[in-house]
């Protein structure tokens, strides 16, 4: 197995009510505006654009609260950060094929399909085969280190169980979050999970993040594997510069 030596670093914006917030430990009731030194503005493709401005990224992560909890898609928000040509991997709590096919209409490049959110996992497979297997991407959710999954077939299972299943279903890239770790600047409690899939799928693209505050940070998540790194707050709060990552925007 080759030894990763880089990880591709993947800015996060959260987008509620058309705006996009700071995550606060996973609480979204908690999250307000985003206030960061990148832009004056709270506007989502402002802020991608300024992400892309200072850093060069050639990726970028959008969680849409409100559609993962249930309500309005943010469809004209999500549509304005894919007119900025920065490719976008989007969580926005799909569901069904319909809401898939909904995403990539809009110019989503990459949906998220995650155990948060699905209701019944037995249609991953079918959804695997329907759509180009790059365009989808699976999302093991964890809350203190313990399995978040909505479907109640899965309850009581731990986290690779669930690997097994989507990497049988098709499914070759997968995020691995922990949502209490999410805007903590407190350190990635995942790279133990990452490190024993990397074990049991070589070739399975992985991505992880939540708490990331510091260059050794990322250092740590490319010596434990990961292909993406996902991060937030340290870079809106200039935690990390374009200058601490010189080593990895080239990815």
């Amino acid at each position: 197995m080759a030894v990763r030596t880089a990880v591709q670093i993947i800015p996060v914006i959260d987008i509620r009510n058309g705006i996009a917030v700071r995550a606060v430990a996973g609480q979204r009731s908690r999250y307000g505006p985003l206030q960061g030194r990148l832009t004056n503005t709270a506007e989502p493709a402002e802020v991608l654009t300024a992400l892309r401005r200072n850093f060069g990224f050639s990726l970028c992560y959008i969680a849409d609260l409100d559609a993962i909890e249930r309500q309005q898609i943010n469809r004209c928000t999500i549509a304005e950060m894919a007119c900025t040509g920065v490719p976008l991997i989007v969580d926005a709590g799909a569901t069904t094929v319909e809401q898939i096919e909904a995403l990539l209409e809009i110019g989503v490049r990459q949906v998220v399909l995650s155990s948060e959110s699905m209701h019944d996992l037995t249609q991953l497979a079918a959804m695997a085969k329907r759509f180009d297997p790059v365009s989808l991407i699976f999302s093991i959710d964890l809350r203190h280190g313990e399995l978040l999954v909505r479907d109640p077939g899965w309850h009581g299972n731990s986290p690779l169980d669930l690997v097994r299943y989507v990497i049988a279903c098709g499914i070759r890239e997968l995020i691995v979050l922990d949502l209490a770790a999410v805007g903590t600047g407190l350190g990635i409690p995942t790279l133990q999970w990452c490190q024993d899939i990397r074990r049991l799928s070589p070739d399975v693209r992985i991505i992880s993040g939540g708490g990331v505050d510091s260059v050794s940070c990322v250092a740590g998540a490319a010596r434990a594997g990961l292909d993406g790194l996902l991060i937030a707050s340290a870079l809106h709060d200039g935690r990390l510069t374009s200058d601490d990552l010189a080593a990895y925007l080239s990815r």
